[in-house]
Formats: C-alpha cells, structure tokens, sequence
C-alpha cells in the first residue's frame, strides 16, 4: 500500500505507479467522493466531440500534419508589423 502526504494547499501527489496503472496525467481533472470507507477519485471523462457538433472546439486537431498554424502566425506577424 503507498502512502502520501497532503500539502498545505491540500494537494496530494499520487505516486507514480499508481499514476500510470490508472493512465492519469497531468492536468486530468479527478471527481472527488466521500464514502464511508473514505475518499474516492475518479477521473473524469470528456465528451467526445459528435460530427454534428459545431463551434471551435470541433476544429481541433483538423490542421495536424500542415503548415496552418506556421502560416497563421507569419501572417499575424505580419499584419502586427503594419
């Protein structure tokens, strides 16, 4: 059984091994429950986003594997220079 120790902030570091069995990375939001047995942590899941969805948030990841973002910001840079 690992042990760990609460912060001042009430932060606690969940040891490594543990971190990866559960594949729980950094900044991965965990739900916080009380039981009568203690605390429970339970990672929690995002929505996928459905191809009738729209918004920004439905773009991400479309431009991988091109130059957009190279030529967004030269762009930007550009106009910044004007």
């Amino acid at each position: 059984m690992a042990t760990t120790t609460v912060s001042s902030k009430g932060q606690v570091v969940i040891p490594r091994h543990l971190r990866e069995k559960h594949h729980l990375t950094s900044g991965m939001r965990l739900q916080v429950s009380e039981t009568d047995e203690g605390l429970v942590l339970v990672p929690v899941r995002r929505a996928r986003v459905s191809a009738g969805q729209t918004g920004w948030r439905s773009l991400r990841g479309c431009a991988k594997g091109t130059d957009a973002l190279k030529q967004h910001l030269a762009e930007h840079q550009r106009e910044a220079k004007r």
